[in-house]
């Protein structure tokens, strides 16, 4: 059981540690190591205490209940739809952006090994074929080729750490945001960082309901890549004066402008090659993740529909939808990563929230007042990161 334990803490941390920290130094370069930090550890903190109000609301239910029966429980039919649509939107959004980053890591790859122009479709599809296949099997196989892969990724983030710690400068780290409307569009991203909780029943399914090793796995899960991120923001952010680091970004967009900017800081291919290792194991963990808790949603809402209750139809509900907007979008990303923070709002903290809320009136068992507090700082914070990522997209 102990085994399952390591895994479920893998699996957790996998599910952060990808996508969202590939984004980070891109969104955060203007904003500075220390703003960036407390931001982290704020965002951290609210999303482990979510994760344990989960917890606790398994306490009077069943393993194997999803969020669909939850929240159609306790939160009603609105509740139950407001929860579907967002855990829909959140994971097609997030799956999205790991198959386009995924995928154009892939296509690179294929072009210096195989074929010097491919299509860069191509790789998204293979990604997809591949890392799906990994999810349609079976849930056991997620833990086992999240650890493989979470293992070379963290070899590879040393490596990295390594070759970057060298050109650290505390002036770089001291720098004060360029603008002060940068934090803005850094926090949805960061907030995204940490999304782990659609796998949320997947993992206490996995590990029987056991309230005491689903709090080991949750908040070891969500710590370790919250350690990560700031290693890795000191090394980046750190290496970079903010006005050559941010033109360098402008001129070549999203992953491709980290790897170039990280490569010409550094004068050595070493560092082309071991980011690219580190990116992919990054960006796959993090799919296997989060879109092992979309499959799983599928397969409980499919429950008491027999004709749709097959992992080979529930595989094509879960990996179709975002394959064909990487298809037809393949530079999305950034886009894809800043639009599922107003879904992952919904499911990361105010549903939680509030089936925390309504399970404990349900059963009669009075909160605490200084949880209360602790339970309207996250509906503030909720408000804040919608109104942040609204305020990116229309301005």
């Amino acid at each position: 059981m102990k085994n399952k334990v390591l895994g479920s803490i893998l699996l957790v941390a996998g599910s952060s540690i990808g996508g969202g920290m590939l984004a980070m130094p891109i969104t955060s370069a203007g904003v500075g190591f220390i703003g960036i930090s407390i931001l982290l550890v704020v965002i951290w903190f609210t999303m482990c205490y979510t994760a344990l109000l989960m917890v606790t609301v398994y306490r009077f239910n069943s393993p194997s209940d999803g969020f669909d029966t939850l929240t159609k429980k306790y939160l009603g039919v609105f509740g139950n739809n407001l929860a579907g649509i967002s855990l829909l939107f959140l994971i097609y959004a997030l799956t999205a952006a790991y198959i386009s980053g995924g995928g154009s890591i892939l296509t690179s790859q294929l072009q210096r090994w195989f074929v010097p122009e491919i299509d860069p479709r191509w790789g998204a599809l293979l990604f997809t074929i591949l890392f799906g296949g990994i999810v349609s099997i079976s849930t056991r196989w997620v833990d086992l080729f999240s650890r493989a892969l979470f293992v070379i990724k963290i070899l590879f983030l040393i490596l990295l750490l390594a070759i970057l710690f060298p050109f650290v400068s505390e002036a770089n780290l001291l720098q004060l945001p360029l603008e002060q409307g940068l934090i803005f569009t850094a926090i949805p991203v960061v907030f995204t960082s940490f999304g782990f909780h659609g796998s949320i029943p997947s993992i206490v399914k996995y590990l029987n309901g056991d309230e005491k090793k689903l709090k080991q796995a949750f908040i070891w899960g969500s710590f370790l890549p919250l350690i990560i991120y700031l290693l890795w923001q000191f090394v980046v952010l750190g290496s970079f004066d903010q006005l050559t680091f941010m033109g360098l970004l402008k001129s070549s967009s999203g992953l491709e402008g980290l790897i170039i900017s990280i490569r010409e800081m550094a004068q050595t291919p070493l560092i082309r090659d071991a980011f690219n290792v580190f990116a992919a194991t990054a960006l796959g963990t993090s799919f296997l993740g989060v879109s092992i808790g979309l499959f799983d949603y599928f397969m409980d809402w499919t429950r008491n529909k027999k004709q749709l209750h097959h992992r080979f139809i529930v595989s094509l509900l879960t990996f179709s939808p975002p394959l064909i907007f990487v298809l037809f979008y393949p530079q999305g990303f950034i886009l894809a990563l800043g639009y599922a923070a107003i879904a992952g709002v919904i499911l990361a903290l105010l549903i939680p929230t509030f089936l925390f809320i309504k399970a404990m009136q349900h059963h009669q068992i009075r909160i605490p007042i200084w949880q209360y507090f602790i339970l309207g700082f996250i509906v503030v914070l909720a408000m804040v990161i919608i109104g942040c990522q609204l305020w990116v997209a229309l301005f």
